[in-house]
Parts: C-alpha cells; sequence; structure tokens
C-alpha cells in the first residue's frame, strides 16, 4: 500500500510519459478557473466554495465564457432526457470540450474561449458577455444530484474549451429537431 504523498505523485506510464493522477488534474483546472478573477479574494472565496460542495460564481470574459443553450433543444437533439445519456451526447458532440449542467437540466452551458461572445449571431442561444457571472460547481462533481449543478462534461484540463462553431452547429441542430417535434405533435 503506498502513502498519500506517492498516490498523489506522477506516475511514469512509459520512458519520459508522466501520469498525473485526477486530483492533480482537478487542482490544476480549479486554479485555472480561478485565473479569470479580476479581484484578489475571488479565487480564496470559490476554492472555499468547492470544499463546501458550493457552486461559485465565476466571472466570465478573461479567460473563458459560456454560451447558455436551453436544455429542451439539447434533449431533442440527443434523443433522451437520462442525464447519462446526455452527457454522453454532449461528450461527443462537442469532442470532449466542458459543459455544465443545471441541477434541474432546464439549461446547459459550454464553456468556450472569450472571444467568442464576439460573433454569437444564434438567437437560440447567448452567449454570456465579459463581466457576467457563471455558478460553477466542484469539478469532482461529474454526474447528475437532484437540484444541484454538475460537470455534464468535465473539463479535464486547463484551457481546454469547447469550439464556438461546434457549439453553434449544436445549438441550430437542437432547435431544428425541438421545432420539428413540436410541429409532429401539433398536427
Amino acid at each position: 500500500m503506498c502513502s498519500d504523498a506517492e498516490a498523489r505523485a506522477p506516475m511514469e506510464a512509459a520512458p519520459g510519459v508522466m501520469v498525473h493522477p485526477g486530483q492533480d488534474r482537478d487542482l490544476a483546472v480549479e486554479h485555472w478557473l480561478c485565473c479569470a478573477s479580476r479581484e484578489p479574494r475571488e479565487p480564496r472565496e470559490a476554492r472555499q466554495a468547492w470544499r463546501d460542495e458550493e457552486t461559485p460564481l465565476l466571472r466570465c470574459g478573461i479567460l473563458f465564457t459560456a454560451v447558455s443553450l436551453p436544455g429542451y433543444p439539447i434533449h431533442s437533439v440527443a434523443g433522451s432526457t437520462e442525464p447519462a445519456e446526455v452527457d454522453a451526447f454532449l461528450a461527443q458532440a462537442l469532442e470532449g470540450g466542458p459543459v455544465i449542467a443545471s441541477g434541474g437540466l432546464m439549461r446547459y452551458w459550454a464553456l468556450v474561449p472569450p472571444t467568442a461572445v464576439d460573433g454569437w449571431t444564434d438567437p437560440a442561444s447567448e452567449c454570456l458577455t465579459p463581466g457576467t457571472f457563471l455558478g460553477v460547481p466542484p469539478i469532482h462533481r461529474k454526474t447528475r444530484q437532484p437540484g444541484l449543478s454538475y460537470w455534464s462534461v468535465s473539463m479535464d484540463s486547463p484551457a481546454v474549451l469547447c469550439s464556438t462553431g461546434l457549439v453553434s452547429r449544436l445549438s441550430r441542430m437542437g432547435q431544428t429537431v425541438h421545432r420539428a417535434q413540436l410541429d409532429r405533435e401539433g398536427a
């Protein structure tokens, strides 16, 4: 059995290739997310909130922003409302880019580069403007717990975000499929 320090230490997978335990990756992601803060107290408050299993508000527009996607179109295009199925669909559709889901699954936030706001034209979704605050759940909360937001698609590495083009395409596709479903139900 290894000690805690040994368990956290990087392991060599092959000569020259280091593998870092998930806890180290989570810490790196937390640190990167906290770098979006403008106020010195914000990173400390965010880290404490995560330790307390809370969802701190982090500022968009410096390192990242988010596109707010309504749940119904996402569920329509995913073909399911089951969280695990929708999460798998989003991971595939957005090529592993990070997504936060609301506790009630009524909204998803795809994390994208801050420059996305400049050219965002999709009326069915909203790209959060600089200075807007986004609730960011603890990095380790990766499955749905009723009433709590979670990482539908986890952020596995700092600065790895969703492709703006893929998010826009997913939003448009979701709206098209959802409208078609509503038309069939109304007919």
